[in-house]
């Protein structure tokens, strides 16, 4: 073959083969929000079952309110119990979630305590605020449900840029081997997902099992897409099955 020849041909092989990745991303991408539309359904179904059994708020999320001050932005807030720490000390606050049925239950749940707070339909992949509009973020066991690691970086990025200069973030998700979850691990590990690290856990509701899409973490894995999403972690560890980290802004 022809020196010129050989190097269209390469080119040409360089282009199908760019072509074709781009094809699989999409792919990938499609299946994503596909998985997410069917998890935001099972909250849908699920929410006031759950709502019932989850009312108070994490002890991580207390100890972030006592080092935060200003307004604050709950990341899939559910039924808004996080919040509450917060509201208690009289801060201004908003939450969101893409369950509109959660939404609901969380301004039942917080008004039966006394509260309000501004609390919206919404998808975190979509985020619709201005930039720097919260001193402070809760993103508690919220970004584990998000399918692929540049998918969650990339709402990551989006988090980072709501914060204010001196904003913090605080997030918490689900740790990978833990006992609680080894047997839903090992039960879907024959199951074709996205990645490594990937399961399924059920909830049962009045007679029918509900699968939810988790992506359980290993602690260089989550520290990976937290300094690739330009944040820089001040505290880690681990708690009750689950990696706690607060960061701010790089």
């Amino acid at each position: 073959m022809k020196e010129t020849s050989r190097r269209q041909f390469e080119s040409g092989r360089g282009y199908f083969f760019f072509e074709e990745q781009i094809e699989i991303m999409e792919e990938v991408l499609r299946k994503a929000l596909e998985e997410r539309k069917r998890l935001r359904e099972v909250y849908n179904t699920i929410a006031d079952c759950w709502s019932h059994l989850k009312a108070t708020p994490w002890p991580e999320v207390k100890e972030f309110s006592t080092s935060v001050k200003g307004i604050v932005l709950d990341i899939g807030c559910s039924n808004g119990r996080n919040l509450l720490p917060f509201l208690e000390k009289g801060m201004k606050c908003v939450g969101f979630d893409f369950s509109h049925n959660m939404i609901r239950e969380a301004k039942k749940f917080l008004k039966k305590k006394g509260f309000s707070a501004n609390l919206l339909v919404a998808d975190v992949l979509e985020l619709p605020f201005k930039e720097g509009s919260f001193d402070a973020i809760v993103f508690s066991r919220a970004l584990h449900h998000i399918p692929t690691s540049d998918l969650r970086v990339e709402t990551l990025k989006k988090a980072v840029k709501l914060l204010k200069k001196d904003g913090k973030i605080l997030i918490t998700v689900w740790r990978r081997y833990y006992p609680r979850f080894l047997q839903d691990y090992f039960l879907n590990i024959f199951e074709k997902k996205f990645e490594f690290g990937d399961t399924y856990k059920v909830w049962h509701y009045k007679g029918n099992s509900y699968k939810r899409f988790y992506h359980l973490y290993s602690q260089k894995e989550l520290e990976t897409e937290l300094v690739r999403a330009g944040l820089k972690i001040k505290k880690l560890y681990k708690d009750d099955g689950s990696f706690v980290t607060v960061c701010e802004k790089s």
